[in-house]
């Protein structure tokens, strides 16, 4: 309400009851009838009346209490306007009887009457807005409608009243006023907010019901008297009419509410504790969204156990992910009011342990009578104080993962409403304990994914950035590993004396553990590459240096070349790794050396297996080396793409530069397999000879 429309609402009617009093004064003392002014004086109290009607109903519209509360104030308004009204005519009525018969036209009497009309008036007002909430309360089908024709029939039970009507019309003023206290009866049955009320809420309900129907009560009969009577008709007849049926619609209604109320008390408790079910729920609710700790869970489902059930002692079991020989075991995960001890005397012990018969059927269990049920009558005479239990399984996809437990010091503390309570609890229990499962897989997988790419630019870093170059001889080299990180391998090395060292490796196996191995490798490459002379030597020692090291079923397969860029030759060596290949102008070749894997054999059989080989390059002839996963990369059929189709293409790519024959070569492996993700780690190092000619 805007601050104007209030001033209005305040401003007209203390104008209004002033002049009416200044009218009534000078009525009385003139004795002169001023034409209309009768009329008018009633047309300017109606306007009154319901201009407050409307500031009072829109301040109500600006507060939120609670019921009791508001009966409580309107117990302390009537109380004190009722004990106001008393006085008043108790000592109206102690004074000579000529003085009362003219009280409604003496000055300082017809003050008096003002005073405690108005106050009449609005209290009767606010009765009416007080009980329209109560009565519309969470309002059914037609409860607006039969409100509505008490309002009617009090407008024109009240209009009956005016001066201005005629003898004949009291027949009808009657007959309104009685359907108008049907009507009040009617709608004194509307008592929807008494259940939704607490036990505490219900008991000063009770006590205020039964002191407000006292208080409307004597309202009702101090305004039929004849003090009350003739103070609120000097005001307004209407306002007498208006303020006697809203006091008896108040008595009416505070009595069935008493009754109602009274009732309704031994239900206060079952309604406390659904309202404590739906808190639970909706906590759990929101638990599922936004708990991703699951000790943090489990603890508040526990303790939220006690609340929905109103048990003693609760605690959550849940299944462990690695079965044991005996069966299916279970770590406690919260406990409330009770020790690891005691839960295993409990559930684990006994000839049929509780959580065997769960496990077995899946559906919850309930034991009224603790001591001297067959099931836990080996907890009879121990130290642990239970008298009733409840458990429930946890179930999802049909498989159990967990039992919520829930105790109570009272034989047959447990009912079929609170197994259903607790088992609806369980399966949202169920849905929160499986959401934090899975955030936590997802964040730990997370971090794995994380720590996995720093290793895959931690290895990255281990491979040569760029190939070295040199006019004669061209170099391209490619490395792509199946997962994030992978155990191929290529090195380069400069050995001096116009040489350059070259390793093509491959660790058997993928991932992590090949990664290891890889990085293990690049160093003994690095540290042997300077001392041995020939790349036989280098395998000899550098098997000797991996045999302690390897596990039994690893191995490395390997080939190291070292590269003469001013004669144009090439020494190679190969321990179990795929032959190189090898193109000149007049032939096309796979070179196999014989030689061992890494770590396969000890040091004299793998020497006495390996042999050293020489290639002599002339001008345009190429070397390829890589691993396994080139050759043996498969397309949806299961071919291999073989050796023949490599030689194939670096036979026709022959005239080409190193990269490009590189470029090729991939494109057509990745076409092959229909560039789908390929099964094992792709290496490709590409070598030609140009010629001291071409390269000047």
């Amino acid at each position: 309400m805007s601050r104007l429309r209030r001033i209005i609402y305040i401003l007209i009617p203390t104008l209004s009851f002033l002049g009416v009093y200044i009218y009534d004064v000078t009525q009385y003392a003139t004795r002169v009838e001023v034409g209309d002014g009768m009329y008018v004086r009633e047309i300017l109290m109606i306007i009154s009346f319901t201009l407050l009607f409307l500031l009072l109903q829109d301040r109500r519209g600006q507060r939120v209490r609670g019921i009791p509360k508001e009966l409580g104030r309107l117990l302390l308004v009537g109380a004190f306007l009722a004990s106001i009204t008393a006085l008043a005519s108790f000592l109206s009525s102690s004074g000579n009887p000529d003085d009362v018969r003219q009280i409604s036209v003496k000055a300082i009497d017809g003050f008096l009457s003002f005073a405690v009309g108005i106050p009449l008036g609005m209290f009767a007002i606010i009765t009416l807005l007080t009980i329209k909430d109560l009565v519309l309360y969470k309002r059914r089908k037609g409860a607006w409608r039969n409100f509505l024709i008490y309002l009617v029939l009090l407008v024109l039970a009240c209009f009956s009243t005016l001066p201005l009507l005629t003898v004949e019309f009291a027949l009808i003023a009657s007959s309104i006023t009685f359907l108008a206290i049907i009507m009040v009866i009617v709608n004194s049955f509307k008592q929807n907010w008494i259940v939704t009320l607490s036990r505490r809420e219900k008991i000063y309900s009770i006590i205020y019901s039964a002191l407000l129907f006292c208080v409307f009560t004597l309202l009702a009969v101090l305004s039929e008297n004849e003090f009350g009577q003739k103070a609120l008709r000097t005001i307004s007849a209407p306002l007498q009419h208006f303020a006697f049926l809203n006091f008896i619609f108040g008595a009416i209604y505070s009595g069935m509410a008493f009754v109602s109320t009274l009732f309704h008390l031994p239900t206060a408790e079952q309604y406390e504790r659904k309202q404590s079910e739906l808190s639970s729920l909706h906590n759990l609710t929101r638990l599922v969204s936004q708990v991703f700790d699951f000790q943090d869970l489990v603890n508040s489902v526990t303790h939220m156990t006690l609340d929905v059930v109103g048990a003693n002692r609760a605690w959550l079991e849940i299944r462990k992910k690695k079965e044991v020989s005996s069966g299916l075991a279970f770590d406690i995960a919260s406990q409330q009011n009770i020790s690891a001890e005691q839960i295993e005397a409990v559930t684990g012990n006994g000839a049929s342990p509780l959580r065997d018969l769960l496990v077995d059927s899946k559906k919850f269990l309930i034991v009224d009578d603790v001591p001297n049920d067959r099931r836990t009558k080996h907890l009879k005479g121990s130290d642990i104080k239970i008298a009733s239990l409840v458990s429930v399984p946890l179930i999802s996809h049909n498989e159990l993962i967990g039992i919520l437990h829930a105790t109570k010091d009272i034989e047959y503390g447990f009912d079929q409403d609170d197994v259903d309570v607790l088992t609806t609890f369980a399966d949202n229990v169920t849905i929160a304990i499986e959401n934090s499962r899975l955030i936590s897989e997802s964040l730990e997988r997370e971090r794995l994914k994380q720590e996995i790419m720093v290793a895959q630019q931690m290895q990255k870093k281990l491979l040569p950035e760029h190939p070295p170059q040199f006019p004669s001889l061209q170099f391209a080299a490619s490395w792509e590993p199946s997962m994030e990180v992978g155990g191929d391998y290529y090195d380069f090395v400069n050995l001096g004396s116009n040489k350059v060292g070259l390793v093509v490796g491959d660790v058997a196996g993928k991932g992590v553990s090949a990664a290891f191995y890889m990085a293990e490798v690049k160093g003994i490459f690095q540290s042997l590459s300077k001392l041995c002379k020939s790349p036989k030597e280098l395998l000899v020692r550098a098997n000797e240096t991996l045999m302690g090291s390897l596990e039994r079923k690893a191995f490395i397969s390997i080939v190291y070349a070292i590269f003469d860029y001013v004669k144009g030759t090439v020494q190679l060596a190969r321990a179990g790794h795929c032959p190189v290949v090898y193109v000149s102008a007049t032939k096309q070749e796979l070179i196999r050396p014989n030689g061992l894997g890494l770590g396969l054999t000890d040091g004299e059989i793998f020497q006495q297996s390996t042999e050293g080989s020489i290639i002599r390059l002339t001008d345009g002839d190429v070397c390829v080396f890589y691993t396994d996963g080139i050759t043996e990369a498969r397309n949806a059929e299961g071919d291999e793409y073989g050796y023949e189709r490599l030689l194939q293409v670096v036979t026709s790519t022959r005239n080409e530069s190193a990269q490009h024959i590189m470029t090729t070569l991939l494109n057509e492996v990745k076409a092959h397999t229909g560039y789908q993700s390929f099964a094992d780690d792709m290496t490709l190092v590409v070598a030609k000879w140009v010629g001291p000619t071409q390269s000047k």
